[in-house]
């Protein structure tokens, strides 16, 4: 087959269309109602994590869309706060973006909690469903009366566990390891189910806690691993798949009252946008981490389908703990989406 040339005048007439395209955008946003402002954005991960190439996307689409106006900058690696910090200071009005993971932000809507359900989620198709259906959605709707407003979601991904004594190959390799959780009951309820001793710490304090042995292992997803560093202190990587963990991209309620319509549209649709980016990025490199962890020198192992059932079983009084709790309502809406979604082609 023959190659067409590209002539100078398609060239020529390209990048008139694209400078064309460029300023009307630009004019666009003159026309409309925003206004300069510089907006901070907190996150507890590293800037290639694809939730920092997910802010970096987002802070990108937010200038394009403002004509440069609205001017977002990205603060990785807790640098602004943990989790619980960060969020604390976005109800307060100090920081004005933060993206938490639904087991922190669950501290200010208790419903969030379904995520951290064990084992209820097989892929990520069933995760996109739950929050991208009515679950997920009237969700982020119940912030507002926490001073913040839930725009749209992330996902770190499964979490998974790496430890410095042993292979995790069946429920009783669990029972001696010290392992770091997240700041949540439900974390907490899982892992002393599997039979391990959990301890809540904030992310930064992991490494170290790792690196001086007063904790055995933690668990995390790949992503996070990889991004943190833990394959240089941590020997063996199991995939547990034990929890689908999203996260919640909030916006002061303080700094989003003071938006015009215009600017919170600007917002709302660029943060559509970099969740589309995120799910395709973070999933293409979730296919090759393992691979580089296991380069690293790390020792990695899967669950036999039976280990994983007793692994199950296990923790299935966790989700009836929490059912009442949470709502008998949402937890069966919650598995019933899943349900069809693996059923869906």
């Amino acid at each position: 087959m023959q190659t067409k040339k590209i002539t100078p005048q398609v060239r020529r007439l390209s990048f008139a269309i694209a400078a064309g395209l460029f300023a009307l955008t630009g004019l666009q946003a003159q026309a409309a109602d925003i206004k300069d402002r510089k907006i901070k954005f907190s996150y507890a991960v590293a800037k290639d994590n694809p939730i920092g190439l997910a802010v970096d996307r987002f802070s990108q689409i937010v200038a394009g869309k403002s004509g440069g106006k609205l001017k977002v900058s990205g603060f990785p690696n807790a640098t602004l706060g943990n989790e619980i910090q960060s969020m604390s200071s976005a109800q307060g009005g100090i920081l004005e973006m933060t993206v938490v993971s639904t087991a922190g932000a669950a501290g200010n809507v208790k419903e969030l909690a379904v995520f951290d359900l064990p084992f209820i989620f097989r892929s990520e198709k069933e995760a996109d469903a739950v929050v991208d259906g009515d679950v997920g959605q009237s969700m982020l709707k119940k912030f507002a009366d926490k001073n913040l407003i839930g725009l749209c979601y992330l996902d770190y991904g499964f979490r998974q566990v790496t430890n410095n004594k042993h292979p995790i190959k069946r429920l009783e390799d669990f029972r001696d390891l010290k392992i770091r959780t997240l700041q949540n009951r439900v974390y907490l309820d899982i892992f002393k189910g599997l039979g391990a001793t959990p301890l809540p710490l904030p992310y930064p304090e992991t490494y170290t806690a790792l690196e001086t042995k007063a904790i055995d292992g933690q668990e995390s997803a790949y992503l996070v691993t990889k991004s943190s560093s833990y394959q240089d202190i941590q020997q063996y990587l199991t995939e547990t798949r034990h929890v689908y963990l999203p996260a919640v991209v909030l916006v002061s309620k303080k700094f989003w009252d003071k938006l015009s319509a215009d600017e919170r549209g600007v917002m709302e649709s660029s943060c559509k946008e970099a969740q589309t980016y995120h799910r395709e990025v973070s999933r293409k490199m979730e296919a090759d981490v393992v691979k580089d962890l296991i380069k690293a020198g790390m020792k990695f192992n899967t669950i036999e389908p039976k280990e994983h059932a007793r692994m199950v079983q296990a923790t299935a009084p966790v989700i009836e703990k929490y059912k009442s709790e949470l709502g008998v309502e949402l937890v069966n809406k919650t598995l019933a989406t899943i349900e069809t979604a693996r059923k869906a082609p």
